[in-house]
């Protein structure tokens, strides 16, 4: 039984997340393709349902539904890259072929069996993601640390939200992504095989299509899985040597970055394109601490096991140093970057939703932390404290879910309000400021202040 332990426990998982996911997620009032998931997946209809792949198709033709906006060429663009709608191809056409098949939906690339397709992409690429988390973590720590890890991470993080409530998002994608190219890394510093090689490649180039910004996890993934007995010398002998190996990577990375490349010349008539317009960053002026402990967004107080996460990397000092000092260089350098973003609460969102990407990296302080609780049985009242974070990350999603917690104007006063309330008390509105995008946009710092409801 003990053996088997593992599976049945990702089987159950598996169906309860499936269940949850057809359940709670929107797909029956199709409301999963709107705001970013429609220009994410704008590439899908323009393509399969319209074979127009370039978005030529004037409006009123057809079944035109594209987010789109006009190169500095005069041909049609899209904010966002095609990565997710690269990873959520097979869903979507699935989901194509029963609307065609069938005499109840409409075959116009939004109609119900789409919606479906596209949220269940988000939970099946979380259920790979921890798998492939636990199987790292295995290596490092107990099978049950590293299970109690994955169990605590789908259910006391955002990661939650964004796989069964709000669906189709690249976050479970890019969670997916990095928790399997970690484990073809870990494998293939033990031995090197032409598949994994151009597979890694790959994987890391569907990482920086789906979220360019991404790119920055190249650094902790070159020193997380260092031998802590070789010199730097010696380790980076080995991490590009023999060459062709290293060709491999490289061009399973072309491979995966060529289409959006192609499209962006076609389409702009460059190789690389800025999309995003008049948004960009403030370096000067970034908002880390606001990103963190705000109440309108911040990590710790909308996923506060991370905070708890963080007292892992004391554990892994002693224990995974390379892990250790991955973090401890990675952490500072992606949050300065992340909140640098104009607007650093990322619209209406629950919590800090672009730092559902880098849970895989956090699974290993949170594994070590648990680890060590689990060694000594005075300490496992403390499991105590883990498990209440999840419970408050659980209901939190459930309040916000409901309208509870609002998706963009929370404060303080009313966030304490409903902390762990299951209605709005009276005023509650009035104590919610909306966030002022006009000037975030221009100075990268808000400047007006207003109620969400005036008295």
């Amino acid at each position: 039984m003990k053996k088997y332990g593992p599976f049945v426990v990702f089987a159950f998982l598996s169906l309860v997340l499936l269940w949850q996911n057809i359940d709670r997620s929107q797909w029956k009032s199709k409301n999963i393709l709107r705001s970013d998931v429609d220009i994410y997946h704008t590439y899908l209809p323009a393509a399969i349902v319209n074979n127009d792949p370039f978005f030529e198709i004037k409006d009123g033709e057809k079944n035109r539904r594209y987010r789109v906006h006009e190169s500095p060429i005069g041909r049609n663009a899209v904010k966002m890259s095609m990565g997710v709608a690269m990873m959520n191809l097979p869903f979507y056409y699935a989901g194509h072929l029963y609307a065609l098949s069938s005499n109840h939906y409409e075959a116009d690339g939004f109609s119900e069996p789409y919606q479906l397709a596209i949220s269940l992409s988000s939970v099946f690429y979380t259920l790979m993601g921890l798998i492939f988390i636990w199987l790292i973590l295995k290596r490092s720590f107990s099978r049950l640390s590293s299970l109690l890890t994955v169990l605590i991470i789908i259910f006391g993080t955002n990661l939650y939200f964004y796989a069964f409530y709000e669906t189709g998002l690249s976050h479970p994608i890019t969670f997916f992504l990095l928790s399997a190219l970690l484990y073809m890394v870990q494998n293939w510093l033990k031995k090197k095989r032409i598949g994994i090689s151009f597979l890694m490649g790959a994987a890391l180039g569907l990482i920086v299509v789906v979220r360019p910004i991404n790119i920055l996890f190249i650094l902790p993934i070159l020193i997380i899985f260092k031998d802590q007995s070789l010199v730097w010398s010696a380790y980076f002998k080995k991490l590009f040597t023999p060459f062709s190996h290293v060709l491999l990577v490289v061009l399973g990375g072309v491979l995966s970055i060529l289409p959006q490349l192609i499209f962006w010349k076609i389409q702009t008539g460059s190789l690389i394109y800025y999309s995003y317009n008049d948004e960009g960053f403030f370096w000067s002026n970034p908002h880390v601490w606001e990103g963190l402990f705000s109440f309108r967004k911040g990590w710790f107080i909308y996923t506060p096991l991370m905070f708890f996460a963080l007292f892992g990397m004391f554990r892994l000092y002693k224990v995974q140093k390379m892990y250790f000092w991955a973090l401890t260089i990675f952490l500072p350098i992606f949050l300065y970057v992340t909140f640098s973003w104009w607007c650093w609460w990322y619209g209406g969102s629950f919590g800090a939703r672009t730092l559902v990407d880098i849970l895989p990296f956090m699974a290993f302080p949170l594994a070590g932390l648990i680890e060590w609780i689990l060694k000594n049985k005075r300490r496992s009242l403390i499991m105590i404290l883990p498990l209440y974070l999840v419970y408050v990350s659980l209901y939190q999603s459930w309040q916000y879910s409901h309208k509870i917690i609002h998706y963009d104007s929370m404060t303080y006063e009313g966030y304490k309000m409903v902390f762990m309330k299951h209605y709005t008390p009276d005023k509650y509105w009035n104590k919610l400021i909306i966030p002022d995008y006009e000037n975030a946009k221009k100075y990268g710092e808000e400047k007006v202040f207003v109620p969400l409801v005036s008295d």
